[in-house]
């Protein structure tokens, strides 16, 4: 509710961050895939599932399952079964971009799979365990277990960029807005790379590790990891924008969106041993401009 009062409560258990899209809830539980209204909760469609070993993934009207054994397609309007695909090692959320289907797989392929029929496009292997990909309807992006990140043509899966060096493990999805690819690393850094050619553009420090990768609000690129304050970045130069500081660590990463004109973040806050809280936050304060002359 709009004071943080409950407005529902299901008992749900599952390892992963639920995924809310166009009214409905969808839950990976132990043994079953829910899509519940999320005005109410009240449960709209549920199917068996074997275990999940990502995040669901929910957009345009599907629900895409990453299980032990298979990668499984869902309509999102009923949960009914589109397509079933074997495959092992799925550990992260895959991405859609038109009627593709990015796979990344710890053993290093990535897979290009049509979205429509589960029938390989395309597949690349690479040093695993491989990031999430950032996809757009001409190329991808993604990190890869020896520390590179690579950007491919979406038609056929060669490069598009050379191979770029990072020197750290990326974290998450990569971010991007109309000039920028942003990652964050296991290095605590921040990276920006000009989008048309993979040239480095700035590369900040971080103060924590980051847990997930970036994201870009308007003209600033937020970073989170388990800490106590988010750090924000101008996305043009780099230089630092302010920060978003909690009364405690962050125990998930945390998910954005608007009020209004405003952007909101929520976020749970806690440790893993203790009680967690959820928190509603606005945007980073940034430093207050120089006087001008």
């Amino acid at each position: 509710m709009a004071d943080g009062t409950p407005a529902w409560d299901v008992s749900l258990r599952s390892p992963y961050p639920a995924a809310a899209r166009d009214g409905r809830v969808y839950v990976a539980a132990s043994d079953q895939i829910v899509a519940l209204n999320a005005a109410d909760g009240t449960r709209v469609w549920s199917v068996p599932s074997a275990r999940t070993t990502a995040p669901l993934l929910v957009e345009g009207g599907w629900v895409i399952a990453a299980t032990e054994h298979a990668i499984v397609a869902l309509r999102s309007a009923d949960g009914s079964q589109v397509w079933n695909r074997p495959l092992a090692g799925a550990g992260v959320t895959p991405a859609i971009e038109g009627d593709n289907l990015y796979v990344p797989l710890t053993d290093g392929r990535l897979l290009a799979i049509d979205l429509r029929t589960g029938k390989d496009r395309w597949t690349k292997t690479f040093v695993g365990p491989l990031s999430e990909v950032l996809a757009f309807p001409d190329r991808i992006l993604f990190g890869t277990g020896d520390r590179n990140f690579y950007c491919l043509r979406a038609s056929d899966g060669e490069r598009d960029w050379q191979r770029v060096r990072l020197g750290a493990v990326l974290r998450g999805r990569p971010a991007a807005d109309d000039q920028h690819i942003y990652v964050t690393s296991m290095d605590n850094t921040l990276r920006a790379y000009r989008r048309t050619n993979g040239a480095l553009l700035w590369h900040p420090a971080v103060p924590f590790r980051p847990t997930t990768g970036p994201t870009v609000i308007g003209s600033v690129v937020l970073v989170a990891g388990s800490a106590a304050e988010l750090s924000a970045f101008a996305a043009s130069n780099g230089q630092s924008a302010g920060q978003i500081t909690l009364e405690e660590p962050l125990v998930m990463p945390p998910a954005f969106g608007h009020s209004g004109d405003a952007a909101v973040m929520s976020a749970f806050t806690g440790t893993l041993s203790g009680p967690w809280k959820l928190v509603l936050a606005g945007p980073p304060l940034a430093p207050p401009e120089a006087p001008r002359e």
